[in-house]
């Protein structure tokens, strides 16, 4: 019997030898770590997506993700040295760079403002359109010290655009997530809200607003800002691409793998690579993506059209800034690895 049991014996310790094998060497693999909003925040799903379609392995490294009430709380982690790279609106971003000029911009998530201006649903007949804001309560993310939030500066910009200023608008911090959007609505602490995806969707779902603005939509995002528009994108400083610039090209080229797979499949199968639990969060994913995918960038490159849009927006809401003025997006991009 001892005999007969040697080989199955063998058998047994070169699979567990090999399994231990096996995780030393995914154990070996560098660490890269993002500081970005969410978790499944919609503008950032193609980084939620990096380590669960295993784009990140297949590029020789493991992703550790950071999640943050925003991007200018993303962007001082990244500054804090917490993370390597930081994913943020782009007008963020250059807020952030007119004092730490270190910051540079690598790789394009998103090709649409992808923000939704939305009214209280109670409000539906006395707010037909930005202008019916004046005098009103608007929620927005506020940012931080660092900078102003894109969300912030779209409200801004949406206002101006129909002859609202800033000051004749009172702009609240309203929380960072849906439960904080719907309490904010309900208590009637805001008339109005910019937020992303899924809580769009939610928001409408549950009767709290309604869209008074969606720049997911192509039109209505060439009639506000003139095409497309560069939103999301991932940064870094220009001290981590000169020190450990494999990181940057290794990162850039799973996201770019990540975004041309969102491009080929559907709504449902990449709402089923994230994996979120059944219930109305899942539901209003994938009817989300299943009307709006085209607002990713298809490979993660800096679209000309894109880029002026953004830059021209951020002037806009920059108030005569003379820094913002002088400001070039050119001077904070580094399109090596990602193209244009």
């Amino acid at each position: 019997m001892t005999w007969r049991k040697r080989p199955l014996f063998r058998f047994f310790q070169a699979l567990l030898l090999g399994g231990l094998i096996h995780l030393a060497a995914a154990d070996e693999l560098p660490r890269i770590v993002v500081a970005m909003p969410g978790p499944n925040v919609a503008p950032y799903l193609p980084l939620e997506l990096v380590s669960r379609l295993g784009a990140d392995r297949k590029a020789g490294f493991v992703l550790s993700v950071r999640h943050f009430g925003g991007g200018p709380l993303a962007v001082k982690d990244m500054i804090e040295r917490n993370s390597d790279f930081a994913a943020l609106g782009m007008p963020a971003l250059a807020g952030v760079w007119l004092t730490n000029p270190e910051l540079v911009s690598i790789a394009a998530l998103t090709q649409s403002p992808a923000y939704v201006l939305m009214a209280r649903q109670d409000l539906k007949k006395r707010v037909r359109k930005p202008a019916d804001l004046r005098g009103r309560g608007i929620g927005a993310h506020s940012g931080s010290k660092q900078g102003k939030s894109t969300a912030r500066q779209i409200a801004e910009y949406l206002l101006m655009r129909n002859g609202v200023s800033g000051d004749e608008v009172n702009f609240i911090h309203a929380g960072q997530n849906l439960a904080d959007y719907s309490a904010a609505l309900r208590s009637g602490l805001v008339d109005a809200i910019v937020v992303n995806e899924p809580a769009a969707t939610l928001l409408e779902t549950n009767r709290l607003a309604w869209r008074l603005a969606d720049l997911h939509d192509p039109t209505v995002a060439r009639q506000q800002l003139g095409g497309r528009f560069l939103y999301t994108q991932l940064a870094s400083t220009r001290e981590t691409l000169q020190s450990q610039p494999d990181k940057a090209r290794r990162l850039t080229l799973a996201l770019r793998n990540t975004l041309r797979w969102m491009a080929t499949h559907s709504a449902r199968e990449i709402v089923a690579r994230l994996q979120l639990p059944d219930g109305e969060e899942k539901q209003a994913m994938e009817r989300f993506l299943s009307r709006h995918k085209n607002i990713y960038s298809p490979d993660g490159a800096f679209d000309q059209e894109a880029v002026r849009n953004s830059e021209a927006f951020f002037h806009a809401v920059s108030g005569g800034d003379p820094a913002a003025a002088r400001l070039r997006y050119a001077d904070l991009i580094d399109s090596r690895w990602s193209g244009r």
